[in-house]
């Protein structure tokens, strides 16, 4: 019975680790990763506003489809 608890906790103890260590590095690239797409987002937003063939030509180039096709 003794035992049991001890590894119980143990495996606790490392998973919270695990996961801590884990969220710890991965949030903070997952915010960067959304501050990023935000920025690009808002950026061809205005972009399509002023040069909307500029937008379409980038759109198209990032995408790999030709408007032809």
């Amino acid at each position: 019975m003794f035992r049991s608890l001890l590894v119980l906790l143990t495996v606790g103890f490392v998973g919270m680790a695990v996961s801590g260590i884990v969220f710890g590095l991965l949030f903070p690239l997952i915010m960067v990763a959304l501050k990023i797409l935000f920025f690009v987002l808002i950026g061809y937003l205005i972009l399509r506003l002023v040069k909307p063939d500029l937008a379409d030509n980038l759109k198209n180039c990032c995408t790999g489809k030709n408007s032809g096709d």
